[in-house]
């Protein structure tokens, strides 16, 4: 009933409004209206006071799912606007005329617009229409409509903006793929702006090494151990929240086994620890062996598992203990081993003696080594650089290390002399390796013994780092050299040492007097003195490398005897002359 009476008045006031017009028109009025203003997008404001006119320009407006928007259609107040229906149309449904909502939407509401000055215009009124909780079915175009002959409008269009939503993924939830097979992943959004898909990892950069990447499809060609984990699809288009979901990615594979260290060095009543870390899925099985021996839980021998670290701890470590140890990975795709190593031998010795010495002619070179048993002595090789070993040095071309050689203890003084020397590097035409053997207990050896002279005795002091200084003499001012170094101890000789490279000076630094000595357990080689004293308890451990060198200096001490033992009587019989 009350839309009958809503349209019966519209239309009424329309027709009087159309007679009125048709009237002044018979008549002759000599007023006419004013050409129209126009304003942009078609909406224009007649300004004569007979036919009102659009204050209000159509635009668009762009609203979140849910929200409250006001559309305004404001008209300038005339003589005659009063007689003119004002309506709100949305396609060419009518939702209200005048002052009467028709639309029976609870969330649409007419809100009357109070007369009001505008500047240079007359009193503006009219009627906004407000949409509450706006709904994705409320998008689409709203017309404000003045009745008249050539009716008059302006369009306002509605957008509704809502929040990303994935609709769809796959897989749904957990994805398990064999080595080296394809990964496919698939995730799709709805929202308004349709929503960017960006695939992440949850902890972890993707597989290609990307923080993230966009596209509803991700791939991994060939999917390994590192390939695992869970995988993020989020939706995102700026409005309310993302949306996400994870793909939990589990590759199958046989075991892997890295060794934590392939030589692991003890000594007998100490504690030993090897380690193997072993990636496999399905879960692993780990066996240990010693040699071909499977070894189990006991009260020396104990296994650890702490994710995918496997130890073997061995407490109170004896000789047997010492050798091979394999651990063994297996399930259900395959299996793997890994091999380790348990020394008593020394570690590798490293050299921490400055590169430049600070003097013309000699050098103070020194090392550490770490060792469960006492170091019984070290062999120590130096020698003079050549000229195209030099130009190598100052290139990038001298990263290569020689081949490390174990000389048995035995076997050792076949090559500490001769005309040939030594050359433990094993290269053709090199410069010949000069060679000392340093006892690592010297006190019994102070003073000056077989032709070396220790300045300061060393003790031996129990503890797993050991370290050692000696001092070279005799070298050629501002030259440049390499040695290595060996250490033994009980079990054996350890492996050579790297190439470390020193250089003397071309004149002495001027140092003051230290306080306390600079060198621990040093001593002093003089050279020349190598051969002399071969009757003395130390002449074993220290060599010249030529041997017709020391034959001359034997030789000349002999002389010198041989001169002392006749002069000698002479210088009695003289005495007693006198």
């Amino acid at each position: 009933m009350r839309f009958d009476v809503a349209f019966a008045e519209f239309f009424a006031k329309l027709l009087l409004q159309q007679s009125e017009e048709l009237d002044r028109i018979l008549k002759g009025c000599s007023r006419t209206a004013p050409s129209p203003s126009h304003y942009p997008d078609g909406n224009y404001l007649e300004e004569d006071k007979y036919s009102p006119g659009f204050l209000t320009l159509g635009q668009k407006y762009s609203i979140a799912i849910g929200s409250t928007v006001v559309l305004p259609c404001k008209i300038n107040e005339t003589e005659n606007s009063s007689q003119f229906v004002l309506a709100w149309k949305r396609d060419i449904a009518v939702l209200t005329a005048a002052s009467v909502k028709v639309t029976v939407n609870p969330r649409i509401r007419l809100m009357p617009v109070q007369g009001q000055s505008e500047p240079h215009v007359s009193l503006s009124t009219g009627y906004n229409l407000e949409i509450r909780d706006v709904r994705i079915g409320d998008a689409g175009d709203y017309i404000c409509q003045i009745g008249s002959m050539e009716p008059k409008e302006i369009v306002h269009t509605l957008e509704v903006l809502v929040p990303p939503k994935i609709d769809y993924i796959s897989p749904a939830n957990k994805l398990d793929v064999h080595k080296n097979a394809l990964v496919r992943m698939e995730c799709r959004g709805t929202g308004n702006p349709t929503p960017r898909i960006i695939w992440s990892r949850r902890n972890n950069v993707l597989p290609s090494g990307e923080p993230n990447k966009t596209g509803t499809v991700f791939e991994v060609p060939h999917a390994n151990r590192h390939t695992s984990g869970h995988y993020k699809c989020t939706a995102d288009n700026r409005v309310g929240q993302p949306d996400s979901r994870e793909i939990v990615v589990n590759v199958l594979y046989p075991p892997e086994i890295e060794v934590e260290q392939q030589t692991v060095h003890s000594g007998v009543g100490h504690e030993a620890q090897l380690v193997c870390i072993v990636h496999a899925e399905p879960a692993p099985n780990v066996i240990w062996y010693k040699e071909t021996t499977q070894l189990g839980t006991t009260e020396q021998h104990s296994q650890q598992i702490r994710g995918n670290k496997h130890s073997l701890i061995i407490r109170n470590v004896t000789r047997t203990d010492l050798g091979n140890y394999t651990c063994q990975a297996s399930n259900t795709l395959g299996k793997d081993r890994g091999t380790l190593s348990l020394s008593g031998l020394p570690t590798v010795c490293y050299f921490e003696s400055p590169t430049i010495s600070s003097y013309r002619d000699q050098y103070n070179i020194s090392w550490t080594v770490q060792s469960y048993s006492p170091i019984e002595e070290y062999r120590l090789f130096y020698r003079l650089q050549s000229a195209s070993k030099s130009h190598l040095l100052h290139s990038n071309t001298h990263d290569k290390p020689l081949d490390n050689h174990i000389y048995s203890h035995s076997t050792y003084g076949s090559h500490s002399g001769g005309a040939g020397g030594y050359n433990p590097g094993g290269h053709i035409g090199s410069e010949q390796w000069e060679n000392v053997v340093i006892p690592e207990m010297m006190a019994s050896y102070n003073g000056m013994r077989g032709g070396m002279f220790y300045n300061t005795p060393y003790n031996y002091q129990p503890g797993i780092r050991h370290r050692m200084s000696f001092q070279l003499k005799n070298l050629q001012s501002g030259s440049n050299y390499e040695a290595r170094v060996q250490a033994r101890n009980e079990h054996g000789w350890n492996r050579l040492s790297s190439i470390f490279h020193f250089s003397t000076r071309s004149e002495d630094m001027e140092l003051e007097p230290s306080a306390q000595p600079a060198v621990h357990g040093a001593g002093l080689l003089d050279k020349g003195l190598l051969g002399l004293g071969s009757n003395d308890a130390a002449a074993p451990y220290f060599h010249k490398s030529s041997t017709c060198g020391g034959l001359l200096l034997v030789l000349l001490a002999v002389a010198v005897a041989m001169a002392a033992s006749q002069q000698l009587p002479l210088a009695a019989g003289g005495g007693l002359s006198a």
